[in-house]
């Protein structure tokens, strides 16, 4: 494969030094990968890519990226946006106002069939229960009365401590 002209902007310092400074492994591998070509460390992106641990199509697929948009769009990460919540917009919003009201819920069951009278959503128990319990960070039971006889011990102890 013939030497291809690298038309690489930052010089060999700049880059090692933003190369030190990158935190995150991930990127620091980008970045010496344009090092390697920068420098003459490396004549090709096949050999760049053989001294940073990685395939030669990953190495081509970096440099497409800095390419297209520089630094920047190399060390962008691209997340994947994953799947949609089953309990989300209006019916969301009402759930949570509803969780802060002092009747609340009496169970998680209570909630599901709230929700499927009221916004017409089939949902499992275990995914009412993800949600009200880690995404929403809320209980479905209203306050309860403390048992009679740990009321009574509370006041006596309070009465004796005066």
């Amino acid at each position: 494969m013939p030497k291809k002209d690298y038309n690489i902007l930052e010089n060999p310092e700049e880059l090692l030094r933003m190369m030190k400074s990158e935190k995150k492994g991930r990127f620091r591998d980008r970045l010496r990968m344009l090092w390697l070509l920068k420098s003459g460390e490396a004549k090709t992106i096949t050999r760049a890519a053989e001294l940073c641990g990685v395939s030669r199509l990953t190495a081509v697929e970096w440099f497409k990226r800095y390419e297209a948009g520089g630094i920047e769009e190399l060390l962008l990460l691209k997340t994947v946006p994953g799947r949609k919540r089953r309990i989300s917009g209006e019916a969301e919003k009402a759930l949570r106002k509803r969780l802060t009201e002092p009747e609340g819920f009496g169970s998680y069951d209570e909630i599901r069939i709230w929700l499927k009278e009221n916004y017409h959503l089939d949902i499992p128990y275990k995914t009412v229960h993800k949600t009200v319990c880690y995404y929403l960070g809320a209980k479905p039971k209203s306050p309860r009365q403390p048992q009679i006889k740990k009321r009574a011990a509370a006041q006596k102890a309070g009465n004796s401590e005066s």
